[in-house]
């Protein structure tokens, strides 16, 4: 099992660049509002020098005046509960100051049951702020000090060092290589208030998300690597998404939408919520175009199933065939997708996303058509449609073609002209692709090709 360490801190300390740097990536929201951190986000940090991995958990800072704030109280629970947790505790301060808050953390943390602290004084840019630092009066409580700079990146090879030295004396010495091809990496997508974090909570069955049932309560994205069915995934839940005309250009929520974006892009299967309640709205629409663009493969997720389950007398399968007609008309141009049907509240079907993943894994992976079964496919589909031209464009042909990549699945046909042929016959092909190899779940890329010259055509 990975040791865990915990950050603790108080408001304007510079606690996320420092995770940040600690890191060696850009993982924790950084901005100029205070409470940008609202989960407790945990990264897996593999250690190449001092040859560790270890969890850093990026806790909520610590303040217990917010007792009527429902949001406050629930991360300063999940923050004691991290700190109990823990193996080993950082507690970050400025080189200068000494706060009354400090002071009320001081008195936690001397607690007996309390793991082991390293104290680690931010800000120390120079070396006279460094000798500064030393006169804090914590200096010589725990178990070691180092004064440290963000801003110039100093002295944080100490602090690296000292934490693998006292995570390997506890026999906390694991060593994990970064997440690999292996892995199948499931984002969870959609807008504020579908319950994302809850699925997520009800597929790994561990609390490891804050929910809450409110709006925007998500606003990083939060990586849980966990084993089923004999894969390894990465569940990915992201931040949620709004349009950029929406939210400006230089706050946090824009820096939200920029970490979803680049979820979207690291992930290989994107599982889309939509609210069963709330029905379709065009930001699903405009997420779902956002998947498509970058060519990823797609679940369709309808959570709080549970509206209709807890219902009595009525005919579920009824209204889940209304349902699926109702996602027909507003998803026409997606007759490939799966369409599940959850319950996070009531943890059901939730197993369904995680099978309908394995099964895409599979097809990304391992879908191949031979270019002979192909080209003699081909061939059939032609006589039985052949392609249809003007007066003025001379009669397509298709000369033969095969199968080139599978992730996602793209087929380079070999054509007189790419332009004698209709729209239309791009939709024919593809459907007829679907029919006779499946390739569920997947957008599928045609190119044309003629004469050394190449025209993408997108399905």
């Amino acid at each position: 099992m990975l040791a865990k360490i915990t950050i603790i801190w108080r408001p304007n300390v510079w606690k996320s660049s420092f995770f940040n740097m600690f890191t060696w990536h850009k993982i924790a929201i950084v901005a100029d509002e205070a409470g940008t951190t609202r989960d407790i986000s945990e990264y897996e940090f593999t250690d190449g020098e001092n040859e560790i991995t270890y969890i850093l958990a990026d806790s909520w800072w610590l303040d217990f005046s917010s007792k009527n704030d429902e949001i406050s109280t629930d991360i300063i629970e999940r923050t004691r509960d991290a700190i109990k947790e823990s193996d080993l505790l950082i507690w970050l301060l400025e080189y200068d100051k000494f706060t009354d808050l400090d002071e009320r953390i001081l008195k936690i943390l001397r607690d007996k049951n309390i793991p082991p602290v390293v104290v680690v004084a931010n800000k120390a840019d120079n070396e006279n702020f460094r000798l500064e630092a030393f006169n804090l009066p914590v200096v010589n409580i725990f178990d070691a000090f180092f004064p440290v700079s963000v801003s110039h990146n100093f002295w944080f090879l100490e602090v690296r060092k000292f934490v693998a030295k006292n995570l390997k004396e506890k026999w906390l010495n694991y060593l994990v290589e970064e997440t690999d091809d292996s892995f199948i990496k499931l984002a969870l997508v959609g807008r504020p208030n579908v319950w994302k974090s809850s699925l997520i909570n009800a597929i790994v069955w561990k609390n490891r998300v804050m929910v809450k049932d409110l709006a925007w309560t998500t606003r990083d994205s939060i990586d849980t690597k966990f084993h089923y069915n004999e894969k390894d995934f990465v569940l990915i839940d992201t931040a949620w998404i709004r349009r950029l005309s929406k939210i400006g250009t230089r706050n946090i929520e824009n820096w939200s939408v920029m970490r979803t974006e680049r979820s979207i892009t690291r992930s290989d299967i994107i599982a889309v919520i939509i609210d069963w309640v709330d029905g379709i709205h065009q930001q699903d629409l405009s997420v779902i175009s956002r998947v498509l663009e970058e060519k990823k493969w797609l679940i369709i997720v309808i959570n709080k199933w549970d509206a209709v389950l807890n219902k009595q007398n009525i005919d579920k399968e009824k209204i889940m065939w209304k349902y699926l007609s109702y996602l027909s008309e507003k998803f026409d141009f997606l007759p490939w997708v799966s369409v599940i049907f959850t319950s996070a509240v009531e943890k059901k079907r939730v197993e369904e996303i995680l099978d309908t993943a394995i099964l895409i894994n599979e097809e990304r992976k391992n879908k191949r058509v031979k270019t002979s079964i192909f080209n003699g496919f081909i061939e059939q589909a032609v006589i039985k449609h052949p392609p249809t031209w003007n007066r003025v464009a001379h009669k397509p042909k298709i000369y033969y073609g095969s199968q080139v990549d599978v992730n996602p699945p793209k087929f380079v046909l070999t054509v007189n002209n790419p332009e004698h042929f209709h729209f239309s016959y791009k939709r024919y092909l593809e459907n007829k692709i679907r029919d006779n190899f499946w390739f569920a779940w997947t957008p599928i890329i045609i190119e044309f090709k003629w004469r050394g010259k190449t025209k993408d055509i997108v399905k």
